[in-house]
């Protein structure tokens, strides 16, 4: 018997005391079992991101970030701890990645507690981000232009930074405050020429800001009209629209020479939600600007929204004389600005002043109510208040020409189809066109 027990031990592998080294019995493959026994699961093994700060000894430990939003949070930490290496296991070793730890290590700058990043949008499915930079103390000047940083997704290493880009002022900027003179950035590694998302947001930025110049730069004069860019920058201003905070802006690359963009805007003051279209071409130089603007969708649902009420309310119109008109409207019988019309004129004002060769024509209208003269006298009246707040506004009387014309040109019949009485065709007819391009 006492054989038979050691027999046992020996070839069953059932022994109690197993000495070190020894080979274990070989593991039951995954998705098999034991005679008479159930299948047993496959293990499930966690993915784990890097603890933040850390560099433990041995291989790096996983990174794999299931959202985009992980990746980012974890390079601020990596950043904010002033740990070039750990930086380096997710952005990669390079000058860009040096550069990017330099910012906050030698210009007195830190990620941003309250908004470490915003998304920028997307390009032709490469979606970009922009870490925010901010002075760590008053003295500091506050950054010249952002960090972006591109983002791919892979199926087996999960998001990932594909590519760091940085605005060439701020490049500019930190050479200036490095505290060291070793290792000078060059300008020509760091920097890219910048490509269409760049230049839309950089448009809009101008747009919203009510920098006209900045925006009238980055667009083909050709395509867009003064009056084109007067009229979705009253609508940004009426409806007081902001960039939507996610994937604001998304481009699709036609060719090497032209873009179009989708820009996702929102106006909290109405509850609504539209988008803007922009064509974007590759100028002669390497460029890119805006050749078309299609803020139509923007518009009806704003006028839908708004409602038109005593004044009609659509800032840019089709000119009977080519081109397009800007447009204030008027109470009945009224000559005086409306409220609205106040904040129009502002708008144009700014942009008629950021380029002072250009002149413009103002022509008054009215409905059809009332006989030719007393018409006559109410449109050129109306001219007349829109010419003098634009001279208050500083705009120079030699860039300004008025004319009355009555009722003559009506841009809606007075009348209905039957005969009838058409109000909301009035209230359109009573306004005063803004020409720009004669």
């Amino acid at each position: 018997m006492g054989l038979s027990v050691v027999f046992f031990f020996i070839f069953s592998g059932g022994n109690l005391t197993k000495k070190p080294g020894a080979p274990s019995r070989a593991p039951v493959p995954q998705g098999t079992a034991k005679k008479g026994t159930a299948p047993s699961a496959a293990p499930v093994v966690p993915v784990v991101s890097p603890s933040p700060g850390t560099n433990p000894a041995g291989p790096p430990p996983s990174s794999y970030f299931t959202t985009a939003e992980a990746l980012l949070k974890e390079m601020a930490v990596r950043i904010d701890a002033g740990k070039p290496d750990e930086l380096a296991k997710l952005a990669g070793a390079g000058p860009r990645t040096e550069f990017l730890m330099r910012l906050t290590t030698e210009c007195g700058w830190r990620i941003s507690a309250t908004t470490p990043w915003t998304d920028a949008g997307a390009i032709a499915g490469t979606p970009r981000y922009e870490l925010k930079l901010e002075p760590a103390a008053p003295a500091t000047p506050v950054p010249a232009g952002p960090v972006s940083v591109d983002l791919e997704r892979t199926r087996t290493e999960g998001w990932k930074v594909k590519a760091l880009r940085f605005d060439a002022a701020l490049v500019s900027q930190a050479a200036g405050l490095f505290k060291s003179t070793a290792g000078a950035p060059d300008p020509a590694s760091l920097t890219d020429a910048p490509d269409s998302l760049d230049q839309a947001r950089r448009f809009f930025s101008g747009v919203l800001s009510h920098d006209f110049k900045a925006a009238r730069s980055l667009t083909d004069p050709a395509g867009v009209t003064h009056e084109k860019l007067a009229g979705m920058c009253i609508v940004f201003e009426e409806g007081e629209y902001q960039i939507a905070a996610t994937r604001p802006v998304v481009v699709t690359a036609g060719t090497a020479d032209t873009a179009w963009a989708i820009v996702k805007i929102r106006s909290d003051k109405q509850s609504l939600d539209s988008e803007v279209g922009l064509e974007m071409q590759r100028t002669p130089a390497g460029d890119w600007r805006v050749h078309a603007l299609d803020f139509n969708k923007m518009l009806e649902t704003y006028v839908q929204a708004s409602g038109s009420g005593k004044v009609f309310y659509s800032p840019i119109v089709k000119s009977a004389k080519g081109g397009e008109s800007i447009v204030v409207y008027f109470e009945f019988d009224k000559a005086e600005l409306h409220p609205r019309a106040l904040r129009q004129l502002d708008i144009i004002s700014g942009l008629l002043k950021s380029d002072p060769a250009r002149k413009m024509r103002i022509t008054g209208h009215t409905d059809a109510l009332g006989n030719d003269d007393y018409n006559a006298r109410l449109s050129a009246a109306r001219a007349k208040n829109v010419h003098a707040r634009l001279l208050e506004l500083g705009v120079a009387a030699t860039q300004i020409e008025t004319s009355g014309f009555g009722a003559k040109n009506p841009l809606d019949p007075n009348r209905r189809a039957d005969g009838t009485d058409n109000p909301d065709g009035r209230s359109r007819n009573r306004r005063t066109e803004i020409y720009l391009d004669f």
